[in-house]
């Protein structure tokens, strides 16, 4: 894994807000409520992601699912397989 590349997405992802969460949806033809967004946004916020921690990254989608809704967490984690290419 690129320690550099690794870098980038993890200072994206810990620093991505709702209205380029929703933007990334759209680029995606992912459907996501800005509400929904909230949420995830709430929920990424409250640990400093580190994408090549497995562990972590399944932690934070099981607090979707159960915080928010299983469609919502299929998301996200689609959003983050987009990311995890770059590593």
């Amino acid at each position: 894994m690129n320690g550099i590349m690794q870098q980038i997405v993890n200072n994206r992802v810990n620093s991505l807000t709702v209205n380029e969460l929703l933007s990334l949806a759209s680029q995606y033809n992912i459907t996501l409520t800005r509400q929904q967004a909230e949420k995830v946004i709430s929920i990424l916020r409250s640990e400093h992601i580190d994408v090549a921690n497995q562990a972590q990254v399944q932690r934070i989608i099981h607090r979707l699912q159960t915080e928010v809704d299983p469609y919502v967490s299929s998301v996200v984690q689609q959003l983050l397989q987009q990311f995890s290419q770059y590593l």
